[in-house]
């Protein structure tokens, strides 16, 4: 296997370590964050649509209920 060569640019990275790992795990707490958010939005978003389905479904029903009955009057 062949072992990378580190240069001075690259070592450069590792000297404020606590720092990058301070902002990746900032990073990280953001992403949760934003995909539970996301989650709760999308579902939000299901439910509304569903209770908005069922209650026109409802509302067909109850016009197809007094069209037939006034037909047959």
């Amino acid at each position: 296997m062949r072992r990378q060569r580190t240069t001075a640019r690259g070592s450069e990275r590792y000297r404020n370590y606590n720092a990058v790992l301070k902002q990746h795990e900032a990073d990280m707490r953001l992403k949760k964050i934003l995909r539970v958010f996301t989650y709760f939005l999308l579902i939000a978003i299901v439910t509304i649509l569903l209770v908005i389905v069922v209650r026109w479904e409802k509302r067909q029903a109850t016009k197809q209920k007094t069209s037939a009955t006034s037909y047959r009057l």
